[in-house]
């Protein structure tokens, strides 16, 4: 995707050339490395969340505080280079969404304060050492830890109890993760009568591969598991669960929203308005190591009631009676 510096009041972007100066005097700047595309639903609501929570403390986007936003596609290459560029205009602190996010930036430097959000296992990733004291220069929020496998396994369970089979889709380059979901899926799924398996998948093709041979035997269900390669190409995951008649848990509010069956998730807003309390701490002074990394408090259970009909899938009242937010 293109490179932008984000103006407030402006809503555009302004040319590249005239950044080389770098900020005005007086001003900070701030980084952002999303690991979504631009045309992502969710990339508009982390935006305009970050930049309201942000003029809020006081820092205003285009005046005391310049932005440089990149986005990342969840191409680990492309990132790698999109945090190149961010550091070389010398940001005092970078905001990294995902795992594939705070890979880039980690690699790239050891003194730019980093925070991360959405993102799952910090000690386990080699992101921190330590919660309560990172003592690097990363730290911010995870949105889920391993055991919440157990949730989204019970929530296709209950959606449709004939399921004896889950295929969760993953991208399996990151080893420590991917050990933490395999683990939790083995010990979790027989206690369900869930046959529950890892497919590792890094785009299109490969997701397309994986539901087709996965549908061809009866009593299935698909995971979606929290990734930059679900996240960007949910819609084609939505769209292959319907044509072949799957029931689908997702990670993410916004499949959801886009004819996936059901979510249990976090706010986007709230993990942004936390990942924007650090920025604001660290522009004013905080360091970074001494910040805790902190989990997410808020969980939400999200239902498209339409795909619930089209698969034939009966809505228990227990069940109903968890739901959050109905997508109609």
């Amino acid at each position: 995707m293109r490179r932008r510096d984000v103006i407030a009041g402006l809503g555009g972007a302004a040319a590249w050339p005239a950044l080389a100066a770098g900020p005005a005097k007086g001003q900070r700047r701030l980084g952002i490395l999303l690991v979504y595309g631009e045309a992502h639903p969710d990339s508009p609501v982390i935006v305009d969340t970050l930049k309201e929570s942000l003029n809020r403390a006081g820092w205003i986007w285009g005046q005391n505080l310049a932005v440089d936003l990149q986005y990342g596609n969840g191409e680990a290459e492309r990132m790698r280079g999109q945090a190149e560029e961010i550091l070389a205009r010398k940001p005092d602190v970078v905001l990294a969404q995902g795992v594939v996010g705070a890979t880039a930036l980690q690699r790239a430097t050891t003194t730019v304060p980093v925070v991360f959000m959405m993102l799952q296992d910090p000690v386990g990733g080699g992101f921190v050492s330590n919660l309560s004291r990172p003592g690097g220069n990363l730290t911010g929020f995870t949105n889920f830890d391993f055991i919440l496998v157990g949730k989204w396994l019970q929530l296709l369970k209950e959606l449709s109890p004939g399921v004896t089979r889950a295929l969760a889709l993953i991208n399996p380059d990151y080893r420590a993760r991917l050990a933490g979901y395999t683990a939790e899926m083995a010990r979790i799924g027989p206690e369900l009568g869930i046959d529950a398996r890892i497919a590792g998948v890094h785009d299109a093709a490969e997701i397309e591969a994986a539901i087709t041979g996965f549908a061809a035997q009866p009593k299935g269900g698909l995971i979606a598991l929290p990734d930059a390669v679900t996240g960007v190409y949910s819609q084609r995951i939505v769209d292959l669960a319907a044509a072949y008649r799957l029931p689908a848990v997702y990670a993410y509010a916004a499949p959801v929203r886009l004819g996936g069956l059901a979510a249990y998730t976090t706010s986007v807003e709230q993990d942004v308005q936390r990942a924007a309390g650090y920025l604001d701490r660290i522009l004013r002074g905080a360091v970074v190591g001494d910040l805790p990394v902190q989990a997410s408090e808020r969980f939400i259970t999200l239902l498209n009631l339409k795909t619930a009909a089209t698969l034939g899938l009966t809505i228990s009242a227990s069940l109903m009676a968890k739901v959050d937010e109905l997508v109609e």
